[in-house]
């Protein structure tokens, strides 16, 4: 009986499993748990624990004659479901959360990424540092960082347009802040935050709203690495995107 038991409720928790991950995807949640690259994993798991949810529920329908000689030294049902709540809140947290993203109190506790992004693919390094306006994009998100870095002492008064969420730490005056995205290579759990210093009138703008903002470069520091500073001169309010991950394949050089 106890083994019956332990099989019904290994189903149980495998099809929750897979019906979690087919919500999250259905309803676009689950590239904020993981990057792109592994949905065709996640898709795989999904229909594994579905298949295996099946076998298991279906081993427990045994014969009246069937001998549960394993029972014996097994723990108790209570203490199984206890064992097993372990896998149970985090089904449930997946069924009825709505925000995956980061928070800004974890955000803080990480902060800004100080080494320097390198895009994979290669590219003509300069042009966007040596161009009249920046633009940055999602798709030139870690060119452009990688441009203004490499030439820091050329970048002073170039204008440059950016779309972020507001992030700040403790150590940040009243008019200072930062334009932030977060890069995801694999999973959550690596998210890495990039951004730009801004300063100038920025008290009204509130931590985690996303902004398109435009001001002008100069060279500045941050925990003693130096690197691009926006002065603000416009920003505009935004909804925030459908991705706000940045899903760039990146090195880093130490």
């Amino acid at each position: 009986m106890k083994r019956m038991f332990t099989q019904r409720l290994e189903g149980l928790l495998l099809l929750g499993l897979g019906l979690m991950i087919f919500k999250l995807y259905v309803s676009g949640h689950l590239t904020k748990l993981i990057a792109p690259k592994m949905i065709p994993y996640a898709l795989a798991a999904l229909f594994a624990f579905l298949v295996i949810s099946f076998l298991r529920m279906k081993n427990q329908k045994q014969g009246p004659h069937h001998c549960d000689c394993a029972s014996n030294g097994e723990s108790s049902p209570s203490a199984l479901v206890l064992k097993y709540s372990l896998f149970f809140i985090p089904i449930l947290l997946g069924f009825i959360l709505t925000d995956f993203t980061l928070s800004g109190e974890v955000l803080a506790k990480r902060g800004m990424a100080s080494q320097q992004p390198q895009k994979v693919s290669s590219y003509d390094k300069g042009k966007h540092a040596d161009g009249e306006k920046i633009t940055v994009t999602d798709d030139n998100y870690f060119e452009v960082l990688d441009d203004l870095l490499n030439n820091l002492d050329t970048i002073k008064g170039k204008e440059i347009e950016l779309t972020g969420f507001i992030y700040r730490e403790d150590t940040f005056t009243e008019k200072q802040m930062a334009i932030s995205r977060l890069s995801m290579s694999c999973c959550v759990v690596d998210a890495t935050l990039y951004g730009y210093i801004v300063n100038g009138n920025v008290e009204g703008m509130k931590t985690n709203d996303w902004y398109t903002i435009t001001g002008t470069l100069k060279k500045g520091s941050y925990k003693g690495e130096d690197v691009p500073v926006i002065n603000i001169i416009g920003a505009k309010k935004i909804k925030a995107p459908k991705d706000v991950y940045l899903y760039e394949n990146v090195e880093i050089i130490q």
